[in-house]
């Protein structure tokens, strides 16, 4: 039998942390990998955080790319800290010696681009429910009658009906008369 708690624990996990579970279906997905020694782990989190953390104006238009580059270099003494503490880091281990500061510098500079791409797929998010938003009220108005309508006859056509409906109406009134009178 599944345990439950192995169910509800990455739920419950978000949840702890503010998030919730979105799933997103995307038919060109593009993926990022950012792959860095897990050594260097904080820095990298740090100037992440940085990075998530600035504010978004949502403003009608689709300009989350733009915001997310401005965050570069607001969190340019952060960049420079991580850095820093990243190849320091790195600098007393000899395992991790194939690794440059050139590649440190690298690896900070990808995920600012991660970061970018980020704000450019929320804008063609954006985009896209503008786009069919505006189909969806566009099909509407051109399916939805246009004003009062009303059905011009001749007084052939309506003395038609009349005569048609009149008999039905003369025999369900003398019914209910006749169960009328039975009730008296």
């Amino acid at each position: 039998m599944i345990n439950l708690s192995l169910i509800f624990t990455p739920i419950l996990l978000l949840q702890g942390v503010g998030q919730a579970p979105v799933a997103i279906k995307n038919d060109a997905p593009e993926t990022w990998t950012l792959e860095y020694p897990r050594l260097i782990q904080p820095y990298v989190e740090d100037y992440h955080r940085c990075l998530t953390g600035q504010m978004r104006h949502v403003t009608g238009e689709a300009n989350f790319e733009e915001q997310h580059r401005s965050d570069i270099p607001l969190c340019e003494e952060e960049l420079q800290a991580a850095v820093g503490g990243a190849n320091a880091a790195i600098a007393g281990r000899s395992e991790h010696a194939v690794v440059t500061p050139a590649d440190v510098r690298e690896i900070f500079g990808h995920l600012g681009r991660i970061h970018i791409a980020r704000g450019a797929d929320l804008d063609q998010q954006f985009t896209y429910l503008l786009r069919r938003s505006q189909a969806r009220h566009e099909e509407y108005e051109a399916e939805r009658p246009k004003g009062l309508v009303l059905e011009l006859h001749d007084a052939s056509v309506v003395k038609a009906r009349t005569d048609a409906t009149a008999a039905a109406a003369e025999a369900a009134l003398a019914e209910r008369e006749g169960a009328r009178g039975a009730n008296d």
